[in-house]
C-alpha cells in the first residue's frame, strides 16, 4: 500500500499526521479495492546464521531453510487495522476523484495500521466478467434476473402475479448458487476450528510473546490489541422480497 503518514517521523517525503494516534501508519485506499479483508503482520526475520554455541551445520554457507524470505513462519498473521476518512492528505492534482475509489476533492479513505511496509488482501473490483469465477457469474445472472422480474411484470394483476412467482424462482436459484459458490469457495480456503482442544492450548503458551506463543494474542507486534481478523468470511446479500443470505 501507499504510505501517506508516519507518525514516528521517521519515513522521508511523508507528513506526520495520523488521523487516529491509536496508529502509527496510515496508507492510501487501494485505488481499485471494494474491502479490505485483512493487514498481514510482518513478523520478525528469521535468523542467517546459527548462533553461537549451537551444532554447526557441515555447510556453514548453506542457508538455513530456502524458500522462505526470512518471513513469517509459514503462516499468515493479520494485524489490527482501521478503514478512516483524512482530510489531511487530499489526492494528487488531476487525479479522476469522481472515478476512483477511495477519494474525493474534499478527502480520501485511508487504512491505519501500526505494520511498516504494510500490505493488504483485499476483494477487488473485477469489471471485466472474463476475471469472474463462473459460479459468481451464474449467481449474478439470477441475481439481476430476481431484482428486474417485478418491474418488468405487465401493469395486471395477473401480470404482478406471475412476476412474483418467476421473481420467488429465482431468489431461490441464486440462494441455491450462492451455496454452492461458497462450497467451493470454502473446498479452496485454509480450513480453521472454533473447537477448543488441549493440545493447541497448550501451544499458545510461552514463546517470545510471553503468554501468547505461537497462538498469537494481544501482545503481538510489541503493541497491546495489535492482533486483527483474517478474512472475515462471506458478506450476506439482500433481496427483493426482503430476505438476506
Amino acid at each position: 500500500m501507499t504510505l501517506l503518514a508516519d507518525r514516528t517521523g521517521q519515513t522521508p517525503n511523508v507528513g506526520p499526521l495520523v488521523v487516529d494516534q491509536r496508529f502509527r501508519f496510515e496508507y492510501a485506499y487501494p485505488t481499485n479495492c471494494l474491502k479490505v479483508r485483512f493487514v498481514p503482520q510482518n513478523n520478525q526475520p528469521r535468523a542467517t546464521a546459527v548462533p553461537a554455541g549451537n551444532i554447526q551445520p557441515s555447510d556453514p554457507a548453506a542457508p538455513l531453510t530456502t524458500g522462505d524470505n526470512q518471513i513469517g513462519w509459514g503462516t499468515i498473521r493479520p494485524a489490527r487495522f482501521c478503514e478512516a476518512t483524512d482530510a489531511n492528505y487530499p489526492p494528487p492534482p488531476g487525479q479522476e476523484t469522481w472515478n476512483v475509489q477511495g477519494v474525493s476533492p474534499q478527502a480520501r479513505t485511508v487504512i491505519l495500521t501500526n505494520v511498516q511496509n504494510a500490505t493488504a488482501c483485499y476483494t477487488a473490483d473485477m469489471l471485466y466478467p472474463s476475471n469472474w469465477d463462473p459460479l459468481f457469474r451464474a449467481g449474478l445472472v439470477s441475481y439481476i434476473a430476481s431484482e428486474i422480474a417485478l418491474p418488468l411484470a405487465e401493469r395486471t394483476l395477473q401480470g404482478k402475479q406471475l412476476a412474483l412467482k418467476i421473481r420467488s424462482e429465482l431468489i431461490a436459484s441464486t440462494k441455491a448458487k450462492i451455496t454452492q459458490a461458497r462450497i467451493t469457495d470454502g473446498n479452496e480456503a485454509t480450513v480453521s476450528s472454533d473447537l477448543s482442544v488441549d493440545w493447541m492450548n497448550a501451544r499458545r503458551t510461552g514463546g517470545p510473546w510471553t503468554g501468547y506463543g505461537f497462538g498469537g494474542g494481544p501482545g503481538w507486534g510489541g503493541n497491546g490489541g495489535d492482533c486483527g481478523v483474517l478474512g472475515y468470511g462471506w458478506d450476506m446479500c439482500s433481496f427483493a422480497d426482503g430476505s438476506a443470505y
